[in-house]
């Protein structure tokens, strides 16, 4: 587990650019790998189409991004809508071309992240950064999950500014 985040869009919010939520490992290949990193997304309220909704595609993350935009442009790719309910649960590729929609309501739209990698996969701007007090009271199976991230003394010596747009590819 290397990532424990909230997307949530707020009255004002725009759509995201199309992107993916990692490069692809090699890509001097010109060619995708089997994947190395999962999300797992899940509401906290309904998702519906006045709410910002997620949008995503189907199989692009077997392709190289050029190409997945090529399809989209083209028709050969459509864009989904995904609503869902409070309790729903996605499970996604992070290199699948996807974005975020515009929330039309007062209300902001929680949906949660919990991001997985590859324990051989390291990227230092997605990670969960524990303080030692915390982690010396973990349970086993969470030590487990959480084995790979930096542990610090504090979280007030932590840079908490936002770098989301880091995680854009």
């Amino acid at each position: 587990m290397c990532q424990l985040a909230t997307d949530t869009p707020l009255t004002g919010s725009d759509y995201q650019d199309l992107h993916r939520d990692a490069p692809p490992l090699f890509p001097e290949l010109a060619a995708e790998t089997p994947s190395f990193q999962l999300a797992v997304n899940f509401p906290l309220v309904d998702v519906t189409e006045d709410n910002g909704p997620f949008e995503t595609t189907y199989g692009t993350h077997l392709m190289m991004k050029e190409e997945g935009l090529r399809k989209l442009e083209v028709g050969e790719i459509e864009l989904k809508r995904l609503m869902m309910k409070t309790g729903d649960l996605m499970i996604r590729d992070v290199r699948a071309i996807h974005r975020g929609t515009p929330n039309k309501t007062d209300v902001p739209r929680p949906m949660c992240v919990i991001g997985y990698s590859r324990r051989w996969l390291f990227r230092p701007e997605v990670s969960i950064r524990i303080p030692r007090k915390t982690w010396e009271n973990l349970s086993e199976q969470a030590r487990q999950l959480l084995r790979f991230n930096p542990r610090v003394e504090s979280l007030d010596e932590i840079d908490t500014s936002e770098v989301y747009q880091a995680f854009a590819y």
